[in-house]
């Protein structure tokens, strides 16, 4: 809670440098003494701060101007805004601030900043600019966020790329290191993010697992300013100069999480133990199947939106389906009374996943086999028990 009003104080801070920032503000033209530069900053606590965050500093001394363009800005006033972030209708937008108020707030919560200023011709610096200035109006200030594609530092590095001129990027091919969109979020997210990694492996579908190339790596702040350190343009010449760390980085490493993976096969464990103990016993464990029943259910459900209804293209072919199955819910409805036939064909589908775990085009999650034997031992279960059954 301290954080978090602190934070707000900064930002209302950093508003008053904002108004004064508009787009009708800006000068018409910068000075010969005017430059650009890449920001990087670092990763913070929370989970969508974990990938770090870019932004664009366009400095004119002479004119007094310091500003730093952030293309991460979303607005929680925003009517219906958690049903339009699950189905990939949120809309982000462009916003200004001085570049005292951005160093004040990641020096307050310990993040580092890099910075990188761009090699680019008088001409290149004012199409930049423009570019900038045009896209701040309150007209154009907005756009359709996609984390992968059109986020805080493609957008960067898509208005750089443009604003060249009789030069341009070196084609773009597959680097050595062939990873694709879901390796590159593991890599940033580390051991205290554990559970949040198994939601966004969840989510994702098959679509981001396809090798990346060079340039779509740019996605992740951080890789991006790599790449400019070492980048050369057609012409080549380098378009930025070496990375320079302005702020260290001066937050405490936050514990690590309970592994879901551990977790979920201690599940496993408990569930096979009572399955047991309830066929010497004869307990009927209808209790337990309508809980297990009514999570992957739900699970189920989340599925199908982000696939089928959500405009998100990385949440498509999610074969998560296969486990999460929507049949549970016929086993759900009809509790005390289920099938066999439909009981069978669940199970089967199950077998079939784990079996080509490895050969679906997909990669899963580790703490998915824990959770596929747990609904694997329940449905055994009711199906080899034929008195719990009407034919």
């Amino acid at each position: 809670m301290r954080r978090s009003i602190i934070l707000l104080i900064l930002l209302l801070l950093c508003s008053f440098s904002m108004q004064g920032q508009s787009a009708e503000r800006m000068p018409g033209r910068l000075s010969d003494s005017a430059f650009a530069s890449v920001l990087t900053c670092g990763p913070g606590d929370e989970f969508y701060e974990s990938f770090g965050h870019s932004a664009l500093r366009i400095c004119d001394s002479v004119q007094g101007l310091d500003v730093v363009f952030n293309y991460g800005t979303f607005d929680f006033s925003e009517p219906h805004f958690y049903l339009r972030f699950a189905g990939g209708r949120l809309n982000y937008l462009v916003t200004t601030e001085s570049l005292g108020g951005f160093w004040l707030e990641y020096s307050y919560f310990g993040r580092s900043v890099y910075e990188q200023r761009l090699r680019l011709s008088k001409s290149e610096l004012d199409t930049l600019f423009k570019m900038l200035v045009i896209n701040l109006r309150p007209e154009n200030r907005y756009y359709k966020y996609d984390f992968f594609r059109d986020n805080c530092a493609t957008r960067i590095w898509d208005m750089v790329a443009a604003a060249l001129k009789g030069r341009s990027l070196p084609p773009d091919d597959y680097p050595d290191t062939k990873q694709t969109y879901r390796d590159l979020v593991y890599k940033y997210t580390d051991s205290t993010l554990l559970w949040w990694r198994l939601g966004v492996d969840l989510l994702l579908g098959a679509n981001c697992d396809h090798v990346m190339t060079k340039s779509q790596y740019a996605y992740i702040p951080t890789e991006m300013m790599w790449q400019l350190d070492t980048l050369l343009l057609t012409d080549g010449e380098a378009l930025a100069e070496p990375s320079a760390q302005m702020l260290d980085e001066t937050r405490q490493s936050l514990p690590r999480s309970v592994s879901p993976t551990m977790c979920f096969w201690i599940l496993f464990a408990i569930v096979l133990i009572i399955t047991l103990m309830a066929r010497r016993a004869k307990w009927k464990l209808y209790w337990l199947d309508g809980i297990v029943y009514t999570a992957v259910c739900a699970v189920s459900l989340l599925l199908i939106y982000m696939t089928f209804f959500s405009d998100h293209w990385c949440t498509k072919a999610n074969f998560n389906l296969l486990w999460a199955n929507p049949l549970y819910m016929w086993l759900l409805v009809r509790l005390r009374h289920q099938n066999r036939v439909m009981t069978l064909l669940i199970g089967c589908v199950l077998l079939a996943f784990l079996v080509g775990f490895s050969m679906w085009p997909q990669s899963f999650n580790s703490a998915v086999i824990p959770i596929v034997l747990t609904l694997e031992v329940r449905l055994l279960d009711r199906f080899t028990d034929k008195k719990k059954y009407k034919l």
